[in-house]
């Protein structure tokens, strides 16, 4: 995995680490949750970030899926290409030896 995903993902760990944390404390403290009010419209933008995050992630993996798969494309061809030389070059050892083959040595001169 490259840097910059291992840090997109530290990023997301922190996100819901911060959503856990945030949680239990509201579940343990109800007069916390009623002087919360005020901030509802903060955690509408929290969210918001929460699900650009995962979508992001789901983006930057297609991209990777989809440059893996024309990497592979692109390495099959090039296989391919190096496939058809080589039998290319067999073809002509084996057309050059049997040319040489056919060739009618010198008949052996006569002795008196």
């Amino acid at each position: 995995m490259k840097k910059n995903r291992v840090i997109f993902y530290l990023i997301f760990a922190l996100f819901h680490i911060g959503a856990l944390i945030f949680t239990i404390k509201l579940g343990n403290d109800s007069t916390f949750l009623m002087s919360m009010f005020s901030w509802v419209p903060y955690f509408k933008w929290v969210t918001l970030l929460g699900v650009v995050l995962v979508i992001i992630d789901f983006i930057w993996a297609w991209i990777v899926v989809s440059d893996s798969h024309r990497e592979k494309a692109a390495l099959s061809h090039e296989v391919n290409a190096l496939k058809a030389k080589l039998f290319d070059m067999q073809e002509q050892v084996t057309k050059t030896s049997a040319s040489s083959a056919s060739r009618p040595n010198n008949p052996p001169s006569a002795q008196p």
